[in-house]
């Protein structure tokens, strides 16, 4: 149920049940003024019933009792007044009408007391008071019977009109209610609306504000929260453009390098030197500018193009490893550092171009924080039968445990100038990282500071 029918239903909702209650509590309150009125006077009425009885027997003093009850019932009963006339053997003298009402308060009545009760009959109500007329000749009880059938009938009525009324206002007040609360939820549908814009990708949609009012100030806020948010998305895509740019060009300018890498390589083939010296680096040179030539447009496809869905191939790590060893031999030549690597062999499913620059990577790192003599060493072992991890584990300068969630970010350096000082790193491992999500895998850093840190790839295979 939306808001705008929680506020019809819940408001005439309260409003029928107030407006009943207050309309319940005046109708009694009102019936309750009208009987106590006709019950003061059905007293009154008693009371001089009395008066006239005692003054019927003062001036009528061979009067008998009968003589007395008949004169005072000629002259003051009538239509709204019905009188009984008791002695004081509780029996009958004279009545006026013919109901048959209990004598039920004669049992009560003690001295000159006077009690009243009210008592319906054949649909009709009655204050019947009852007193006693004492002298020294008799006692008489005088009891009359004082019509209020129309108090009750009023009553009725009004309750009638009254349910008739709550039917019609409930009716007035559902219209009213129902415009006032489809007028109030509006803005909140237009928020909703331009929510629901923004969700898709429309960040210059807007909520039009025509009020001060609370809800005029929530479309003010969410209009700024809206701006804010289209302002800091067009950064972060202008930065993913030139980041992919960057990236992109970076690949492209690499192969002219590495023509020339291919070039020499084909030239040392070609000339006269130590066959085996020669025949070594020309085949070095000229299979790692054809690996790096076809590199460079992998890393195009899976920086720039996003592109995820790379053939796979069958891999022994142990020649894999050895590659890498020849590699970065030129690399580590009179450096100071010793890089060993062990691998048993084994044979997983990897990309084998984008898994040698991975480790390479890893290498370069590791390398450039070792200042002087160090150690790295790379190594490759199964764990399971579908499982596979390999480590570059190094003993530099370590990374500092607030930079370590952060180093394959790309652009990310711990040492701003972009040196390798403590473990620093730049686009290198933001690449690792897509070439570790490509093969499904997980790579996590275990380093402390002065004692080097240690990398460590999960595959799958």
């Amino acid at each position: 149920m939306n808001l705008s029918w929680k506020i019809f239903f819940s408001t005439l909702l309260i409003t029928i049940l107030t407006f009943s209650l207050g309309g319940y509590i005046l109708i009694t309150s009102s019936f309750q003024a009208a009987l106590n009125r006709e019950i003061v006077a059905a007293r009154d009425e008693n009371k001089m019933l009395r008066y006239a009885f005692r003054s019927a027997e003062a001036t009528a003093s061979a009067a008998g009792l009968e003589a007395i009850a008949e004169t005072i019932i000629a002259y003051s009963a009538g239509d709204k007044l019905m009188i009984r006339i008791w002695d004081g053997d509780n029996q009958v003298i004279r009545q006026s009408g013919d109901v048959d009402f209990g004598a039920g308060l004669l049992g009560i009545i003690t001295g000159d007391a006077r009690v009243h009760t009210i008592v319906e009959q054949d649909g009709a109500y009655y204050v019947q008071t009852v007193s006693a007329a004492r002298s020294q000749r008799n006692t008489v009880y005088l009891e009359s019977f004082h019509d209020i059938t129309p108090v009750f009938a009023d009553r009725q009525e009004l309750f009638g009109i009254y349910r008739r009324l709550i039917l019609f206002m409930a009716a007035l007040n559902g219209i009213l209610i129902f415009t006032v609360s489809f007028w109030t939820a509006y803005p909140i549908r237009k928020l909703s609306r331009a929510t629901r814009k923004i969700a898709q990708g429309r960040y210059h949609n807007r909520v039009e504000v025509n009020t001060t009012d609370e809800l005029g100030m929530l479309a003010a806020d969410f209009n700024e929260m809206a701006g804010s948010l289209e302002v800091k998305i067009q950064d972060l895509e202008d930065a993913a453009t030139r980041q992919r740019d960057f990236v992109g060009s970076f690949a492209h300018e690499a192969k002219t390098p590495l023509t020339s890498i291919i070039g020499y390589g084909d030239m040392l083939r070609s000339q006269q030197l130590g066959e085996e010296e020669r025949m070594l680096a020309a085949d070095y040179i000229f299979s790692e500018g054809k690996r790096l030539e076809a590199l460079s447009l992998k890393l195009l496809e899976l920086i720039v193009l996003q592109n995820q869905d790379f053939p796979m191939k069958r891999q022994g790590m142990r020649q894999l490893f050895g590659n890498i060893g020849g590699i970065i031999y030129p690399m580590m030549k009179d450096t100071g550092i010793d890089f060993s690597w062990e691998a048993p062999e084994e044979v997983i499913l990897i990309e084998p171009d984008l898994m040698i620059t991975l480790i390479l990577n890893l290498i370069d790192n590791a390398k450039k924080s070792i200042s002087g003599q160090g150690r790295i060493r790379l190594s490759g072992a199964r764990t399971s039968a579908d499982s596979y991890i390999i480590t570059v584990e190094d003993d530099g300068k370590g990374i500092p445990a607030e930079d370590i969630s952060r180093i394959t970010e790309a652009f990310y350096m711990v040492d701003k100038s972009r040196a390798r000082a403590r473990g620093g790193a730049g686009l290198g491992l933001a690449i690792c990282n897509e070439i570790v999500g490509l093969h499904k895998g997980e790579m996590e850093f275990e380093s402390r500071l002065g004692e080097g840190t240690k990398v460590t790839l999960r595959l799958k295979g």
